[in-house]
């Protein structure tokens, strides 16, 4: 993937905000047989990411091998047709994106109460008002599970970032871009458009 300065200069808090914001990532490793790719919640630090893997799983194999992998965050906005930018240029069709590429090195736990922590933080992202028994080590409902599972902690050495959002396009073809997504109304395209807007100034934004 190439990160034109166009697409990469996005402010950290930006970033932040989005990753925040995603359900899930992907952890990429590489095993004796090649990569290997796995979709997983996760909790996120500005250093450091949290995840938690079967112990059999080959990831795990790879990253105690391995250590370095990358773990990869994405939405994907959608495709656009080329006439919407060019009446007869066909390299103009092109995909919109915001991908965030965390370079990682990892380690991998296997501790019950380490665990258990973990627990508590990706349960305190992703069901922070409760329903639950707090998960500890010694409850004996959740032991058997914990005996079952790796936490990892992949601590980012390198952050990529490329929010494809048409900002190699004049304003003015991004307001007509913006204008043929929220015509067209696929799922997606709402936010394809809002994406869009948010890089244009507020002169720009205000001819919409």
């Amino acid at each position: 993937m190439i990160f034109h300065d166009y697409y990469a200069e996005i402010a950290d808090g930006d970033v932040e905000r989005f990753v925040a914001a995603q359900d899930l990532g992907r952890l990429v490793t590489v095993g004796d047989d090649g990569p290997h790719i796995g979709l997983y919640p996760f909790a996120y630090g500005p250093d450091r990411i949290e995840i938690h893997l079967v112990r059999t799983d080959e990831q795990i194999v790879d990253l105690r091998a391995r250590p370095r992998c990358v773990f990869e965050v994405d939405e994907v906005l959608g495709v656009i047709p080329s006439y919407w930018v060019d009446p007869e240029n066909a390299i103009m069709a092109t995909a919109y994106h915001r991908t965030v590429i965390f370079d990682c090195r990892a380690e991998v736990f296997e501790d019950v109460a380490a665990l258990a922590e973990q627990q508590g933080r990706l349960l305190g992202r992703y069901q922070p008002e409760g329903g639950f028994r707090p998960v500890t080590a010694a409850d004996p409902m959740y032991k058997g599970a914990l005996n079952y599972l790796a936490a990892v902690r992949l601590t980012v050495g390198r952050t990529r970032v490329k929010f494809k959002l048409a900002q190699n396009r004049t304003p003015e073809a991004r307001r007509r871009i913006i204008a043929e997504l929220r015509k067209r109304g696929r799922p997606a395209d709402a936010r394809a458009a809002a994406a869009l807007e948010s890089t244009l100034g507020a002169g720009d934004a205000s001819a919409l």
